[in-house]
């Protein structure tokens, strides 16, 4: 054989090589697919990149205007060291208490973190009330992560009914009819 069939061989193996399909080689090298236990992930089980969070609320809405309403908090990690940190944050017009609005939790093995809050509002309309979550490992390696829970206070309000009466044209779209109004500039 000559060099060039060599090297075409080692090329394609190289390339072929490098291909990855997601699935675990004869030797058992889980490490590359980044996953330790040899078994695909379940794409049920994906999280987002950041902090491997599991937060749960007990929320029921919506609210009467003035009526408070307690919530429990809950967050779950995987981590069995470290540090968790929640920020609340309300929007304007949401009453939350109690007014502390920052947590700090040592992270321990399989332990829920529960947090409880009341919630009102004087105004009708959509609020949210924000919670970042920051996870601090025993390397000192930060990750963060972001919930919002929707707390609807009165009957939502609903969108004016700006659609009009809906035709097909000749190739079988829907077109709604819609009021307009045409002005036109004429440049002298």
């Amino acid at each position: 054989m000559t060099k060039t069939t060599y090297i075409s061989i080692l090329l394609t193996s190289l390339v072929l090589g490098a291909c990855d399909n997601g699935t675990i080689t004869a030797s058992g090298d889980a490490a590359a697919s980044g996953n330790s236990t040899g078994e695909k992930a379940s794409p049920s089980k994906y999280l987002k990149p950041g902090a491997a969070v599991d937060f749960q609320h007990n929320f029921k809405g919506p609210l009467d205007v003035g009526e408070k309403q307690t919530v429990d908090l809950s967050f779950r990690l995987p981590h069995i060291a470290g540090q968790l940190a929640i920020k609340l944050r309300a929007d304007s017009g949401l009453i939350t208490e109690p007014a502390t609005t920052d947590y700090v939790f040592t992270l321990g093995d399989n332990q829920v973190y529960s947090i409880q809050q009341t919630v009102s509002a004087e105004v009708m309309g959509k609020y949210y009330l924000k919670i970042f979550a920051e996870v601090m490992d025993p390397q000192g390696q930060i990750k963060t992560r972001v919930f919002a829970i929707a707390v609807q206070v009165g009957e939502p309000t609903s969108k004016p009914d700006s659609s009009g009466p809906v035709i097909e044209n000749s190739s079988g779209e829907r077109l709604i009819l819609m009021p307009a109004q045409e002005t036109t500039i004429s440049k002298k």
